[in-house]
């Protein structure tokens, strides 16, 4: 039997074995919380492909509300639409009212309301990121741009994939998916379901139920099979917000959530805040058995 970890971003220039540890360590004590036995021989599997996305979204160089708002829109009219979609789903998601987005706007600025108003647009950034508690090294623009860098260039999402592919076999496997990871495992188990005994598929943190990247992936679907994708995220966790249920992801067969997770990282996202759940690693431990 086999895990595969599937990294998010905000991972590039790191050591590939000591972020492994990282999962592997809070993956044990999640099971220790559990009253689990972790168990003897089991492989750990874990593509690195953080310093390749990150260099691929330099390349891309995909502006910013900075930049908008300094040049004007129209730069790269798509990624800016998507910009604009993914943070207004975002304020609505969760329950950021625009009083909170007023308080973050240049008094200086245009004070109209809406994403037709790219000060408007980094406010609601500015906003979401002062719930994330200035967490090192994540914006909701960076996760973003990096998510819409995989999810649309082509050259991008092969190369991700490909070195997750890399580290498939025919064993018995189970596959966790975080952030951004999700997404990538999504991918690569529709690409690749008739070569994987697959026993689960666990996603934490997954932003897959926005629309804004959903819509990007063409007809969703189930490559887990009925009973084998369980979706555990925190409902303070604003890239996760959304459950991967018929409204927002209509996947057949239906996707198992569980908003039960209290992710006690900085800003609700990070992976140790998940392994350890207790019931995450029940899941886990009881697609092993």
């Amino acid at each position: 039997m086999r895990i595969l970890m599937v990294h998010g971003r905000s991972q590039g220039g790191k050591v590939a074995d000591e972020v492994r540890d990282i999962w592997a360590k809070t993956l044990q004590r999640g099971f220790a919380a559990a009253n689990v036995v972790w168990p003897a021989g089991i492989a750990l599997d874990f593509p690195y492909y953080a310093d390749v996305l990150d260099a691929l979204a330099v390349k891309a160089a995909l502006p910013d509300t900075e930049n908008v708002i300094a040049k004007g829109s129209g730069s790269n009219a798509p990624f800016e639409q998507f910009l604009q979609s993914a943070l207004a789903e975002m304020q609505l998601n969760a329950a950021i009212s625009d009083v909170e987005v007023q308080a973050a706007l240049d008094p200086a600025a245009p004070q109209e309301k809406g994403v037709q108003n790219w000060w408007w647009v980094q406010a609601i950034a500015r906003t979401i990121d002062r719930r994330l508690h200035h967490t090192a090294n994540f914006t909701i623009e960076r996760f973003l741009r990096d998510v819409y860098v995989y999810v649309t260039q082509r050259d991008v999402t092969q190369r991700v994939n490909a070195i997750v592919e890399a580290a498939l076999t025919s064993e018995p496997t189970i596959v966790i998916g975080h952030s951004l990871g999700s997404v990538v495992a999504y991918n690569v188990l529709r690409a690749n379901r008739s070569r994987l005994d697959l026993r689960a598929f666990i996603t934490v943190g997954s932003p897959l139920g926005l629309r804004a990247i959903s819509s990007k992936l063409g007809i969703v679907e189930n490559p887990a099979g009925a009973g084998n994708w369980y979706n555990a995220y925190d409902q303070r966790d604003v890239v996760a917000l959304n459950p991967l249920s018929d409204r927002y992801f209509p996947a057949d067969p239906a996707i198992e959530n569980s908003n039960h997770v209290r992710n006690e990282t900085g800003n609700r996202h990070g992976i140790v805040g998940y392994l350890n759940d207790v019931d995450v690693a029940a899941r886990i431990a009881a697609a092993l058995e």
